[in-house]
């Protein structure tokens, strides 16, 4: 997962920054990882991602329709 970071410096990022972690998980893999489901709802609208994972993010999240 952090094939463009070094570990310490990945962990650092994503304990700086959730937005920057969850879009990371989200565009790039979980892997093994979770996403919390309260962390996720409270940083969705502020997420950069392609809107088709976002609109399957809030199907599941809320039962939203497309």
């Amino acid at each position: 997962m952090v094939w463009d970071y070094t570990k310490t410096a990945y962990e650092k990022q994503a304990k700086a920054d959730p937005v920057w972690h969850f879009e990371r998980l989200i565009n790039y893999g979980l892997g093994k990882e979770k996403i919390d489901r309260k962390l996720l709802e409270k940083y969705l609208p502020q997420l950069k991602i392609p809107e088709d994972r976002r609109a399957f993010l809030e199907l599941l999240l809320w039962d939203k329709p497309f």
